[in-house]
């Protein structure tokens, strides 16, 4: 997730309420470690992913979904809001 984390995000306070707190575990400097447990979710959605995501784009062209991520990314820059890779 590094390359997704911004300098001015906070992932201690976003993971204070994980969906399963037996997913995360504290480590030392406030850091976060993943439990076994929380290991095991995390290969469970990878790998329904696929699935999910070929559900989500049910009917939805490849060029619609492009059109859309493009118009909403706009609609962010419009708004004053910056987008990351």
């Amino acid at each position: 997730m590094a390359s997704h984390i911004r300098p001015e995000d906070d992932p201690g306070s976003e993971a204070a309420e994980p969906v399963r707190p037996e997913w995360l575990r504290p480590a030392p400097e406030g850091a976060l470690w993943i439990t076994e447990e929380g290991e095991q979710a995390r290969l469970a959605l990878k790998g329904n992913a696929p699935a999910l995501r070929a559900a989500l784009h049910a009917g939805i062209s490849e060029e619609d979904y492009v059109t859309t991520v493009k118009v909403l990314r706009r609609f962010v820059r419009n708004a004053g809001g910056t987008i990351t890779p």
